[in-house]
Order: C-alpha cells, then structure tokens, then sequence
C-alpha cells in the first residue's frame, strides 16, 4: 500500500466513524419505545396517588385516566369512591368547562373517561372518599 492510500484511507474514517454513530443513533430512536402514558404522582401525609393518562401529552378528545392509590404503609386502596374534576382555568370571555366524573373500579385501581373540548391548559382533580374521609390530589396538564 502507498502511502497516498494510507492517508486517503485515515481521511475517510473519520466520516465512516460519523455516518456509523449516526446509523446507531437513528436506530436506538426508533428502536427504544416512547413512555406511551402520562404519569404523576402526588403524595398526601396518608396517601400517594399515581394517575396515568393513556396519551402523552394528552389531546383534545376522549382520554382514560387510571388511578392507583396507596396508602402510607404500601397497600393499595380499594373500595373508596373515585371522581375525576377536570376543568380549565377560567379565561376572560368564555364560558366556564368543568367536568365531574365518577372513576370505575378496575383491578387495583379506577379508570375514567375525560373529554378534552379544547386544547390549552387544564386541571385534573382526583377526589377520593374513603372510610369517611374526603381528600383530594391536583395536577395540571396541557392538553394539545
């Protein structure tokens, strides 16, 4: 080998080294799947509450909320009543959205349907009453 291949050949890896890096780049952003929910988790002083959002970020139009709620030593709660209040925040010169749903036992949690009417921010309140004790857990979220 010459020596005018050596050098022509140590120029080239630089950019082959590039375009390979770039291949396995492009292939672990495809390949890795995305955190297909939207998740919080809040904590009261007896209570933690993890909610997720089937869309990330949610959108305009029907979306499911599961709630999963445990108390301070761990165990899940069950048996309480479940309602989700979502709303926007007032604007000036249009009409209040508010919305209360009641959330269905499912498993180890609730589920609930939310109807998103319009994009922008909202806020989601999880109210929980159980053994007689009303609480309650807020989040805001950006509905696009």
């Amino acid at each position: 080998m010459s020596r005018r291949d050596r050098v022509s050949e140590k120029k080239r890896r630089p950019a082959e080294t590039f375009a390979g890096l770039l291949a396995i780049l492009l292939i672990l952003c495809f390949a890795l799947p995305a955190d297909a929910d939207y998740r919080v988790r809040r904590k009261t002083p007896s209570h933690v509450v993890d909610a997720a959002i089937n869309r990330n970020p949610p959108i305009m139009g029907e979306n499911t909320i599961r709630i999963e709620i445990r108390d301070a030593g761990g165990r899940i709660l069950t048996g309480a009543r479940v309602s989700v209040n979502y709303y926007m925040p007032p604007m000036p010169g249009m009409v209040p959205m508010n919305y209360t749903i009641p959330a269905a036992p499912d498993g180890s949690g609730y589920t609930a349907k939310m109807n998103f009417i319009m994009t922008g921010p909202w806020n989601i309140v999880i109210r929980v009453e159980s053994g007689g004790s009303p609480w309650r857990v807020t989040f805001p979220i950006d509905v696009r």
